[in-house]
């Protein structure tokens, strides 16, 4: 095997231990998060808990914004604890995590994220951001359409938003760096505008909060 093929293989690897390893870390940072907030002794107590849920909303919004840190979790705690009296501030806090996850990936330097990928031997990526970078939104539109696989093209250019929604809500996201990472790429791709965003996160984190509140109508 050749001196290049071996060290393709070894950034492969050392690729996918770091991917493991954002998995790893990113669960046990919010279960550990999670666990120390006590979302269910705060309601249990019967003492006024206003600051306290503010601070968990606030953890919440931080931790659902970082690529691979499933804060969801914590959003799905407080709905099932407070029920419906929350479920508008999960929903806008949620908003708000994604949208601060988008625009920081709109504003990376696009030659700068190339330049770091292209030292540490990801060089295909590398290089389509360096081509998006030189494209706007139509230019980026064609190039997918040529070269993106035909099965993905539907999705990519024709149907992002419902892509974006389905993989918000995708069970297992955490794999795709959830919805903090998702959004973030997203930013990155800049194949969405930040109305287009909006109007997809509105719709792509209503579900859970729409179900709590019917819930409790129904429910009496």
């Amino acid at each position: 095997m050749s001196s290049s093929r071996t060290r393709q293989w070894i950034r492969a690897g050392m690729l996918l231990a770091f991917y493991g390893c954002l998995i790893i870390g990113g669960r046990w940072l919010g279960m550990k998060i999670e666990s120390s907030l006590q979302v269910s002794s705060i309601a249990q107590t019967g003492m006024p808990y206003l600051g306290a849920v503010a601070a968990i909303l606030l953890a919440y919004v931080v931790l659902t914004a970082i690529p691979f840190v499933p804060g969801t979790e914590i959003g799905v705690a407080l709905l099932m604890v407070f029920g419906a009296k929350v479920a508008v501030i999960v929903y806008l806090s949620t908003i708000t995590a994604l949208t601060l996850s988008f625009t920081l990936g709109r504003l990376v330097p696009e030659h700068r994220l190339a330049g770091w990928l292209r030292r540490h031997g990801i060089e295909r990526v590398a290089v389509l951001i360096e081509a998006f970078a030189r494209l706007g939104p139509h230019g980026r539109d064609r190039y997918l359409t040529q070269h993106a696989p035909r099965w993905l093209k539907p999705w990519l250019v024709n149907h992002r938003m419902i892509t974006f929604i389905v993989l918000i809500n995708l069970p297992g996201n955490t794999l795709l760096g959830g919805g903090g990472g998702i959004a973030l790429v997203t930013g990155l791709s800049k194949l969405m505008s930040f109305p287009q965003f909006l109007a997809g996160t509105c719709l792509a984190v209503a579900p859970v909060p729409i179900a709590v509140v019917t819930t409790s109508w129904f429910g009496g």
